[in-house]
């Protein structure tokens, strides 16, 4: 596989862009790197003059995306053969292709879905960015929050194993809040106790991930309130639509309220 260079952005962006919303987080990572950092590298497995497969690396993160249905898999796992691999993602028909070559690794499969700014609530939209009701406070978290994100994080099953290293997910924090992406909270008598945030943000979108609520707060409407805030402020910023994934039908029903929309389904191998 060939590394891109800065020569390569124009040819990048068309090519993942036939499908904005499954390659949000190449978009993002793209515009906030660029083709020639330490944290994201791109390569691309050529086809005579067309490309076969892209597959980009974000920390130890790899996102993969062919136009084409089936791809050259087994290049692609020869080419990640010693490297080190905490997460493969990219739609579910993709993925299904890897699978074989990492079989100590389980597929997540998730709905992914997305919000334009028309399918908001004009009262969302209105809301105060620090809404105070009965039982939280909701408020945009910065770096002093950052060790109560780590805390609640390492304590919810879903997100317990990509925070158990917690050099490196502060690492990825600090890297999010320097580029700008939004993190929203509810605090309860100083602790965090819900959280989301954005991520791969670029000029027109944004991913929303980390939804997550402490087992004891479920059930007081923390999730919605922080999804809310946190598309209200993105939209405020100028973005045209967010993404997010989930595989779990009570979170389905909440995303759905707010004006998210199932596009397609979207994997994590890890």
């Amino acid at each position: 596989m060939r590394q891109l260079k800065e020569a390569d952005r124009e040819r990048l962006l068309a090519y993942v862009s036939k499908e904005p919303e499954m390659n949000l987080f190449f978009i993002g990572d793209l515009e906030n790197y660029g083709l020639e950092s330490d944290t994201v590298s791109v390569y691309v497995l050529p086809d005579g003059d067309e490309w076969d497969v892209v597959l980009l690396r974000y920390f130890d993160f790899y996102l993969i995306y062919s136009q084409r249905e089936q791809f050259q898999a087994q290049a692609v796992a020869e080419f990640l053969r010693g490297r080190m691999v905490e997460c493969i993602s990219g739609k579910t028909g993709l993925l299904r292709q890897m699978q074989p070559f990492y079989p100590q690794f389980s597929l997540q499969e998730t709905y992914m879905c997305r919000c334009g700014v028309e399918n908001l609530g004009k009262n969302t939209l209105d809301a105060g960015n620090a809404v105070e009701k009965e039982g939280g406070r909701l408020c945009r978290l910065t770096l002093e929050d950052v060790p109560g994100l780590l805390e609640l994080y390492g304590q919810i099953e879903e997100f317990a194993q990509a925070y158990k290293n917690v050099e490196k997910a502060r690492e990825r924090l600090l890297a999010d809040m320097a580029n700008g992406e939004i993190l929203v909270g509810v605090l309860e008598e100083g602790r965090l106790v819900s959280a989301a945030s954005t991520s791969a943000s670029n000029s027109l979108s944004a991913m929303v991930v980390g939804v997550a609520t402490l087992p004891e707060f479920r059930g007081r409407g923390y999730a919605s309130r922080v999804v809310q805030e946190l598309c209200r402020e993105a939209f405020l910023d100028g973005k045209r639509f967010l993404c997010l994934f989930y595989d779990n039908p009570s979170a389905g029903r909440i995303y759905h309220r707010i004006g998210f929309r199932e596009i397609g389904s979207y994997s994590m191998m890890r």
